[in-house]
């Protein structure tokens, strides 16, 4: 994974940090799946990045969808199931975008934040006054980071558009990740939250090395950070658990989940270090049969976070069955419920709209979604 920022010094511990753990807690939950088509009319919305540069308006009327290839602005009224219309953009200059974009962000006040390696720009609702970011070392105040250690690729902006919420790590080959960091874009202040307990995903990650014994790429496990009513959340594919920083009490709370369909993390059993492609992808191919946690998806009607884990069902011959779990939980991170599933829910694309998950899949290279519609008892 590419690292962002080289900053210096050391980071400052939270005041408060607790751990629990627990099971099912117990609800019946039943669902529907209809699925939705979007009428490009004679555009062709573009898709071949699974929309990965998208993003859903506050009021879930618009979908926004950057082309970054023209690049332009993808309108898609979402009441309507529509193509609205296509602004165009400029990578380079004064009102650029970035030559690199890999995400953007739309916050509650229709702002956009165009996300790039080593690259942040801010534009307003009419997409006509941009702002870039300096995201170096001497520009922010506040915590520092220890020698080496810099932001990883990869953050988000917060909901109301003041803040970049992201990870921080060791910038080196296999360099750990060491916490939670917080950049206020007004003041450019940093706030850096450790911990510890992530340091040790790197112990599942697989190394390439070349000929010479230098390094050549690792896959590494992914830490996701969301935020959902002024909290923030933290989740990770190598273990069943998850992180709760509340800003306000400046506390840290670390949940710790019990599956009964799934593993609770994953084993390593597979090679760790390789100079081999051939092995590196075997190794690959092993690692895919262990557990893997994806991230979580906040329901605000139901106060429900959604979570699917993939893990091996059974082997069939030399090929692997993979079986889906989705787990649910409370506002709280409570788990209450997990059941096996056949749909896919898209880390790409997916909000939910009146208590129904709405998830983007290619309806044969059309924007399509599937719709979940959920019943909790």
């Amino acid at each position: 994974m590419k690292r962002l920022l080289s900053l210096l010094a050391l980071a400052l511990l939270v005041s408060c940090s607790e751990s629990e753990r627990q099971g099912n807690t117990g609800i019946n939950f039943s669902y529907t799946i209809d699925t939705l088509q979007v009428d490009p009319g004679e555009h062709l919305i573009f898709i071949s990045r699974y929309m990965s540069t998208s993003s859903v308006s506050k009021d879930q009327k618009w979908l926004y969808n950057l082309n970054v290839s023209t690049p332009e602005m993808e309108y898609i009224d979402l009441e309507n199931l529509r193509f609205d219309r296509a602004v165009p953009l400029e990578k380079e200059g004064p009102e650029g975008i970035g030559t690199s974009v890999s995400d953007i962000h739309v916050s509650d006040q229709g702002e956009f934040f165009f996300i790039g390696y080593r690259s942040l720009v801010k534009a307003d609702a009419q997409l006509e006054n941009f702002q870039r970011y300096q995201l170096q070392a001497d520009q922010f105040k506040g915590d520092s980071l220890g020698e080496a250690e810099g932001f990883d690729f990869g953050y988000t902006i917060s909901q109301d558009g003041k803040k970049l919420l992201g990870t921080y790590s060791k910038q080196k080959f296999n360099g750990p990740t060491r916490g939670l960091a917080i950049v206020d874009l007004e003041s450019m202040t940093l706030k850096t939250v450790p911990i510890p307990e992530l340091e040790s995903l790197v112990d599942f990650n697989i190394s390439l090395f070349g000929g010479n014994g230098n390094p050549r790429m690792s896959t590494i496990e992914r830490v996701w950070v969301k935020e959902f009513d002024g909290k923030i959340y933290l989740s990770n594919t190598a273990r069943n658990e998850a992180f709760i920083y509340d800003p306000e009490l400046d506390s840290l709370v670390h949940k710790q989940f019990e599956a009964t369909l799934t593993a609770n993390a994953r084993k390593g059993l597979y090679t760790k270090s390789t100079n081999s492609d051939e092995e590196m992808n075997k190794a690959w191919e092993e690692k895919n049969k262990e557990v893997q946690f994806q991230e979580l998806f906040y329901d605000p009607t139901y106060e429900k976070f959604w979570r699917v884990s993939t893990d091996l069902d059974r082997m069939i011959g030399d090929s692997a069955v993979i079986k889906k779990v989705l787990t649910l939980f409370d506002r709280d991170l409570n788990q209450l419920h997990e059941e096996q599933i056949k749909f896919n829910i898209s880390g790409s694309l997916s909000y939910f709209k009146e208590g129904n998950l709405h998830t983007f899949i290619n309806l044969e290279d059309e924007l399509g979604f599937l719709l979940i519609k959920p019943t909790y008892e």
